[in-house]
C-alpha cells in the first residue's frame, strides 16, 4: 500500500510539471456597430485604435445617452452590458474577450451653442463650462449699471429654461456679476455672468504668415470703426488694409492681408476709432514663407517598370502615387500618361484616370482610376492599401489645375445598397480634394513621409472631410461630364493654431471606389496642377 501511494504521488508531481504549450489563435475583437439615440450621425469606429466616437445633437441629455444596440465580432464576450443609458460626459470602457482581451473606448462629443454678448463688448466671451461662468469685456467708458445684453443662450428651448436677457442689466456690483438660473432635463444650474470693463480698444491676438498672405485676428470694440495697417520692415509708410479683406462681428476682427512678397518681414498694427480718437494696438511682425511648387505637377514625368506606369522618373523623386501596382494583377493600369486631346495650347502629357472592372483582380472587383500624393503601400489578399500624404508645411490658399471628365453611369455595385452611395443607374461622381494637416502616422497607420493609410477592408480608414487631422480643406465634385477647363479649389482653413506637416491631394473619376462602386466609363484627365498662395 505504501508503494502504491508513492507511485501516485510521483505521478501527481510529474503532472504538475506538464505545461500546455498549445498556442491560442490570435483573434482580434471589434465593435462592429453601435446604435445611439440622439446622435447626429453614425458613430465613427476606428478598429486600429479600438475607439468609437459619435457626436450628440444639441438637445440630447449627455448625462443619459441611450445605447439601443451594439454589435461585436463573432465570439466576443463584453466585460459589461453596453445596452442602456450612460453618462457620456466621460468615456465608457468595455473589454472584449475570447482568446485575448481587447479594451475599447466609447466617447461622445457635443457642441452646445451658448451665447452671452453685450453692447460695447470687446472681443469674445470667455466660457468656463466646468465652473458655470461666462465673462464678457466691455468698453470702460460705457459704464456697468445699464448694460444691454444682446444675446443670452444656454441651449435650445424647451430643453433649457433660462431668464430673459432684458432682466439682466446691472453689473455695477463689486464683482460685476449677475446670476442666471438655468433648468435643463430636471436639473438646476446656477451660472455667473460677468461683465468687466476693459481699456484696450483693439488688440491683435493672432498673426499667421503664408507666402503672400498674413492672417490676422484681433479683439476690438463691437461696432467701432476698426482696421489694420502694414508695411515692409524698414519702410516708413504704412499701407491701409483693404476693407474687403476683413470681417468684424461682435468685437472679433479677422483679416487676410494680401499680395505680399514671399520671404519678407512685415510690421502690422491695428486701430480702433472711438469717441476719444484713434487708438492703436502694439506693432506685430510676421515673416512670409517661400512658395513650394508641386513636384511633377504638370504630369510630364512617367516611368514604366514591370508593366506598371508610375507618375515619376524614379522612386527617390516620387511624389504622386496610383493604384496601378494593385491593378497590375489584372494586367491593367488605371492611371497612365496621355498625349492626345489635351487642352488648347497644352503640349506634352497629362494624367488619365480610368475606372475599370478588373476581371482577374479579386474575382471581378471594380477599381477607380486615381492619383494622389503618397504611395501605394501593399497588397493584402485581394485588397490594396495606400499611404496618403507628403511632407509639406506651407499655407497655400488654393489648388489650381486643368481637368476634363467623362461621367459614366454607375454599373458596378457589389454590395447591394448603401445609404451613403447612389444606386445603379445614377451618375458616377468624380472628385478632386486637397487637405493640409498634422496627421500622426502612429495614429493613422502610415509612415513619417505618408502618414495616412487607407485600407479598403476597413471603412473606418476611409478618408473624409471631417478627419480630425485636417487643418485646411478644399474639394471639387463632378456630377456630369465636362470638357477641358481651368479649375481653382479654395483651401479653407479651420485652425490657425496648428501648423501643417503634410499635404494630401486626391483625384479620382469614381469617388465611391473605396466601396468598389462606380462606372467603367468614368475617365478623368488632369494637367498642370499648381498651388496658389494669394487671394484675388
Amino acid at each position: 500500500m505504501k508503494r502504491f501511494t508513492t507511485i501516485i504521488a510521483a505521478l501527481l508531481a510529474l503532472s504538475s510539471c506538464i505545461k500546455n504549450d498549445i498556442p491560442y489563435p490570435i483573434v482580434e475583437l471589434d465593435i462592429l456597430d453601435l446604435k445611439v439615440e440622439g446622435a447626429i450621425d453614425n458613430p465613427v469606429i476606428d478598429r486600429a485604435n479600438r475607439t468609437v466616437t459619435f457626436t450628440l445633437a444639441e438637445n440630447t441629455d449627455i448625462r443619459h445617452v441611450k445605447f439601443t444596440d451594439i454589435t461585436y465580432s463573432e465570439g466576443a464576450t463584453p466585460s459589461r452590458n453596453m445596452v442602456g443609458s450612460f453618462d457620456m460626459r466621460s468615456p465608457q470602457y468595455v473589454t472584449l474577450s475570447l482568446y485575448q482581451h481587447y479594451e475599447w473606448v466609447i466617447t461622445a462629443t457635443q457642441h452646445i451653442d451658448r451665447r452671452f454678448n453685450v453692447v460695447g463688448q470687446i472681443g469674445e466671451t470667455e466660457w468656463d463650462i466646468e465652473r458655470n461662468i461666462a465673462k464678457a469685456y466691455r468698453r470702460s467708458d460705457f459704464g456697468l449699471d445699464t448694460v444691454t445684453v444682446t444675446q443670452l443662450r444656454f441651449g435650445p428651448k424647451p430643453e433649457y429654461d433660462y431668464p430673459d436677457a432684458s432682466t439682466l442689466h446691472n453689473f455695477s456690483n463689486a464683482d460685476h456679476t449677475q446670476t442666471a438660473i438655468v433648468d435643463s432635463y430636471g436639473r438646476r444650474e446656477i451660472w455667473r455672468l460677468i461683465v468687466e470693463p476693459k481699456e484696450v480698444a483693439i488688440d491683435i491676438t493672432r498673426v499667421v504668415a503664408g507666402a503672400e498672405v498674413v492672417w490676422l485676428k484681433a479683439t476690438g470694440i463691437d461696432g467701432a470703426q476698426t482696421g489694420f495697417r502694414y508695411r515692409e520692415k524698414g519702410s516708413e509708410s504704412w499701407i491701409e488694409a483693404d476693407k474687403e479683406w476683413y470681417t468684424s462681428q461682435g468685437g472679433i476682427i479677422e483679416a487676410a492681408l494680401r499680395h505680399l512678397t514671399p520671404q519678407r518681414e512685415y510690421e502690422i498694427i491695428g486701430y480702433a476709432v472711438t469717441d476719444s480718437g484713434e487708438q492703436l494696438s502694439n506693432i506685430y511682425s510676421a515673416t512670409t514663407t517661400d512658395k513650394m511648387a508641386l513636384p511633377n505637377g504638370d504630369f510630364e514625368q512617367w516611368s514604366y517598370t514591370d508593366s506598371v506606369y508610375f507618375p515619376y522618373l524614379d522612386l527617390e523623386s516620387s511624389w504622386w502615387g496610383t493604384g496601378n501596382p494593385a491593378s497590375k494583377i489584372a494586367g491593367i493600369n488605371l492611371t497612365t500618361p496621355y498625349k492626345s486631346g489635351l487642352a488648347e495650347g497644352k503640349t506634352g502629357t497629362c494624367a488619365q484616370l480610368w475606372s475599370q472592372k478588373a476581371s482577374v483582380m479579386g474575382i471581378g472587383k471594380f477599381a477607380a482610376g486615381n492619383l494622389f500624393t503618397g504611395a501605394f503601400d501593399r497588397i493584402v489578399g485581394t485588397h490594396g492599401l495606400v499611404a496618403f500624404g507628403r511632407k509639406f508645411d506651407r499655407r497655400p490658399t488654393a489648388l489650381r489645375g486643368w481637368v476634363k471628365y467623362n461621367c459614366g453611369i454607375i454599373d458596378n455595385y457589389p454590395n447591394g445598397t448603401n445609404p451613403k452611395i447612389p444606386g445603379i443607374g445614377s451618375p458616377d461622381r468624380g472628385s478632386i480634394y486637397v487637405a493640409l494637416g498634422d496627421w500622426d502616422y502612429n495614429v493613422y497607420g502610415g509612415n513619417p513621409e505618408s502618414p495616412v493609410i487607407v485600407d479598403t477592408r476597413d471603412e473606418s480608414t476611409f478618408f473624409n472631410s471631417s478627419n480630425a487631422g485636417i487643418i485646411a480643406y478644399g474639394e471639387l465634385i463632378f456630377n456630369e461630364s465636362c470638357d477641358w477647363y481651368e479649375f481653382e479649389i479654395p483651401i479653407e482653413y479651420r485652425d490657425f493654431e496648428r501648423k501643417p506637416t503634410h499635404i494630401i491631394i486626391v483625384a479620382t473619376g469614381s469617388s465611391y471606389g473605396d466601396y468598389f462602386v462606380g462606372s467603367a466609363q468614368s475617365i478623368m484627365w488632369l494637367d498642370d496642377f499648381e498651388l496658389v498662395y494669394d487671394y484675388k
